[in-house]
């Protein structure tokens, strides 16, 4: 812009002629917006002095006032445009032959056409004078009042572009005018539906299913409402579409890209890719695309990573390309870790698998080929179990399903282990990296070892290295691993000195159909001695694995919740069915079976169930309810809208467990909610048919 402009809309920008910026105080700024809405009609100077200056008596304020009028009037005069008025005891600012984007904005959105609302949206860049305060209170209730009169327009244009764009079947447009509309009306149910409409039109019936989670966590939180019926249908009819939408795909060619090799995005030829960020739950996710092959693949890497630092290895580099040259490969930085959003606390399994499914859903994948190493394994394995339908395929390297010793797992490092490790991570923290256990081949390389130590210094700080490293080794998913019905590899070194063949061994015994392949050499990482080899079987199984269809086996958390009326005699669930329902309906959960004072349910993550556990007993125990419950991780079967198996089965022999006003879990739930804040107490043992041995289980409290 090359002529004098005054933009208030998203803060305040006034400039000259060659767009040569003016400075103003911020009680000058104020009077200049001020004058401006005025439309050239005069304001007394008493009432602007009343306006900013009121706190400071009548005679400080004319003075204060009269400053700001003269640094005002040099600063119009020298722009070339526009002239600050003043008659006797008035002052009114005229804007003729100014940009004004107020008057611009205000013009196009009460039009009709739908090019004009375009372009109003476009001119509103934020609310009226973002960021100004002047802490005057006449001044901050007019700016209250006109911020929230264009904020209306903002909307009403929008709404009337959702409208325009809905019903013309310009899904793209809708999906872009809905997006805006949300960020100003995030409570707008109407609006989630219209995204929810648009992504299916546009195939994207997981961001559809997504887009109705943050609408129901959204007025669950703000509002403490569910969704209204209408919404709540079209979700049941998108979740419907997607489960008859499965079917096997044609076998892609692996050695054909969606473009020819020169035109393929590899970083390291022209420099990083771009990090992007997806929320999920709150929190921003950092990830990275390259490649364009025919299939994608996201790689979870364990412990601590960086994606832009991860470039600074040639030979970590020389990996992606690799990989990149096959699929399109996704990678992302975990919560907590590199250029995702750290101090957010210890994860959960659940919440990093839920931060993968937002980085599938921002980068429109479907179906994914699961890549981990190391502790990003247990987590790919959850969501393999948990989300089949997403799951192309399982690719482990180094990957473990205990993170500590047992008896009945013996390769794990031992408690004692762990400390040292931990004690000499803390030592070392910011020296040339120690590799004799993570790459022992690359231990003369300095080059490798210094990039190592500052690639794990901008991963995560010193304490959350330790903490989240300790973390690691407390996880233990062996319960889950027969519920894996997707094609899996597993690649392991024969010397690897963290994670044990045996460990590998151990993965492939106990998933179904699992190609177990050991390499030669002792380095962990992926970028060690002979990572060709590694891409080249990753390469070759996922050729051969693909297409696959996922089959009717799934992995739930099964509730099995039992009420006793203490103040009535008929049947407390019938009572308060609706109470029950909206609960369910909030945790994602699905009511599969039901007999007098007897509910059972399952979800997709076991923090849900429990938290839905706690949510029913607490609003029926204020109506003279006793609740208790309990909550099992496992496989079922589903015929149709019928669910079977040992873990609704487990889940109901828990229940003869429970105490009134407890809920109790079985072992399986404990150690895959690591990190919740849940706390955990020992309450015994059971047996049931189906299960070998016996099978602990322990009381579940909420943290205060």
């Amino acid at each position: 812009m090359t002529g004098p402009h005054l933009h208030l809309l998203g803060g305040f920008d006034f400039a000259g002629p060659a767009a040569t910026p003016t400075v103003f105080s911020r009680k000058a700024r104020a009077i200049v917006a001020y004058l401006a809405l005025q439309a050239g009609h005069p304001q007394s100077r008493e009432k602007l002095a009343a306006l900013l200056w009121g706190a400071n008596g009548e005679a400080q304020g004319r003075i204060s006032l009269r400053q700001a009028v003269s640094a005002i009037r040099k600063a119009i005069a020298a722009s070339g445009g526009g002239r600050l008025v003043t008659e006797g005891a008035n002052i009114a600012l005229n804007l003729d032959e100014f940009d004004f984007d107020v008057a611009r904005f205000e013009v196009l959105a009460g039009g009709t056409a739908p090019d004009d609302l375009e372009r109003a949206i476009e001119i509103y860049r934020g609310d009226l004078l973002d960021g100004l305060s002047v802490r005057e209170e006449p001044f901050e209730d007019w700016l209250r009042v006109e911020r929230e009169r264009l904020r209306m327009k903002a909307v009403e244009a929008l709404d009337r572009l959702v409208e325009h764009y809905a019903t013309s079947d310009d899904s793209a447009s809708c999906i872009r005018a809905a997006v805006r509309l949300l960020s100003m009306e995030p409570l707008r149910e109407d609006a989630h539906r219209a995204l929810m409409h648009s992504y299916a039109a546009r195939g994207r019936i997981s961001l559809a299913l997504k887009q109705y989670e943050l609408c129901r966590d959204a007025l669950q939180r703000d509002l403490g409402l569910t969704p209204e019926p209408e919404t709540r249908t079209l979700y049941e009819e998108l979740r419907v579409r997607r489960a008859g939408s499965r079917s096997p795909q044609a076998v892609p060619n692996l050695g054909q890209s969606r473009k020819s090799g020169s035109e393929i995005a590899i970083a390291g030829e022209s420099g990083r890719p771009p990090t992007r960020y997806v929320k999920s739950a709150g929190v921003n996710i950092a990830y990275q695309v390259t490649g364009d092959g025919p299939v994608d693949v996201v790689y979870v890497p364990g412990w601590v990573s960086n994606l832009d630092l991860a470039w600074g290895s040639p030979r970590l580099a020389h990996v992606f390309k690799r990989i990149g040259s096959f699929s399109r490969l996704i990678r992302i930085d975990k919560r907590g870790t590199g250029l995702s959003d750290r101090n957010v606390g210890l994860p959960t399994l659940e919440e990093r698998m839920e931060d993968v499914r937002a980085v599938l859903d921002a980068t429109g994948s479907e179906r994914t080929v699961l890549f981990a190493s190391s502790e990003g394994g247990p987590m790919c394995m959850l969501f393999a179990a948990t989300y089949p339908e997403r799951t192309a395929a399982l690719v482990l390297t180094g990957a473990y399903a205990r993170g500590t010793w047992s008896k009945d797992y013996p390769w794990a490092r031992t408690v004692q282990q762990v400390d040292d490790d931990i004690a000499a991570v803390e030592s070392q923290w910011g020296q040339a990296a120690d590799m004799r256990n993570a790459a022992p081949s690359l231990t003369e390389n300095i080059l490798e070892r210094e990039w190592f130590a500052a690639y794990l210094r901008n991963s995560a700080s010193p304490a959350d290295a330790i903490a989240l490293w300790r973390w690691g080794t407390e996880i233990d998913v062996r319960a889950i691993l027969p519920a894996i019905h997707v094609p899996t590899l597993i690649v392991q070194r024969t010397g690897d000195r963290w994670v044990r063949p045996e460990e590998g061994r151990y993965l492939a015994a106990h998933i179904e159909g699992a190609k177990y392949v050991e390499l030669a050499g002792k380095d962990h990482v992926i970028w060690g001695e002979d990572s060709d080899r590694l891409v080249d079987e990753i390469r070759t199984f996922v050729a051969g694995a693909l297409p696959w269809a996922p089959g009717e086996r799934l992995l739930v958390s099964a509730l099995s919740l039992a009420v006793k009326d203490i103040a009535y005699g008929h049947d407390p669930l019938e009572r308060n069915a609706e109470l029950i329902r909206e609960e369910l309906l909030h945790a994602a959960g699905q009511e599969i079976g039901r007999s007098p004072g007897l509910l059972l349910a399952v979800f997709q993550r076991p923090t849900r169930s429990i938290q839905c556990a706690f949510a029913i007993g607490k609003r029926l125990r204020k109506l003279g309810v006793e609740v208790r419950a309990a909550v099992h991780v496992g496989e079922c079967e589903v015929r149709g809208k019928e669910f079977s198996g040992i873990a609704i089965e487990v889940a109901s022999r828990l229940l003869d467990h429970a105490r009134p006003r407890e809920v109790v879990v079985s072992r399986t739930v404990r150690d895959l909610v690591v990190g919740s804040g849940l706390v955990f107490d020992e309450r015994g043992e059971m047996t049931a048919s189906g299960l070998p041995g016996t099978l602990s289980f322990l009381s579940v409290a909420q943290k205060i």
